[in-house]
């Protein structure tokens, strides 16, 4: 028995699609699928951004004018630092629907220029931009989140 040759209007591919018949329509697809499989895929180096977050570096000495406890308003949070450049962080941290948890946090802080800095326990440091206002302290989050935090001197 012979092999029906092909009909007008198809044609055979090669390659990953080994002897398939096609339409023409449906081989304008293929081929480039086909290469696609073949070749894969090319970025530019260029087009490759380096999503990580920025390390800030904990190179800042304690401001005695800082030292003290402080409590934010409302007194969720209470910062004790020392003039030795130690903190003590005690919060409630409020859960949806659920009774606040306590949280402790200890290390070292710091300032250098207009940036005051924490560092905890696991070494992360987190900068502030920070501003003094008589007994007041408002620390502005670094970053893209720009978070405020205002703070009273306790006596």
């Amino acid at each position: 028995m012979a092999a029906n040759p092909p009909r007008s209007g198809t044609s055979t591919c090669a390659g990953p699609f080994l002897f398939m018949k096609t339409t023409k329509t449906s081989a304008l697809f293929l081929i480039p699928l086909a290469a696609l499989l073949c070749f894969g895929c090319k970025h530019d180096e260029e087009e490759i951004t380096d999503t990580a977050p920025t390390k800030v570096a904990f190179d800042g000495a304690p401001d005695p004018k800082l030292a003290g406890t402080w409590k934010t308003e409302g007194t969720v949070a209470t910062y004790t630092l020392d003039a030795a450049g130690t903190y003590k962080l005690d919060q409630k941290i409020q859960v949806s629907k659920q009774k606040p948890i306590d949280s402790h946090l200890t290390g070292s802080w710091g300032v250098k220029g207009d940036q005051m800095l924490f560092k905890d326990q696991s070494g992360n440091v987190a900068g502030y931009g920070y501003k003094l206002d008589g007994t007041k302290l408002t620390l502005v989050a670094n970053g893209t989140l720009k978070s405020k935090i205002v703070m009273d001197k306790q006596p």
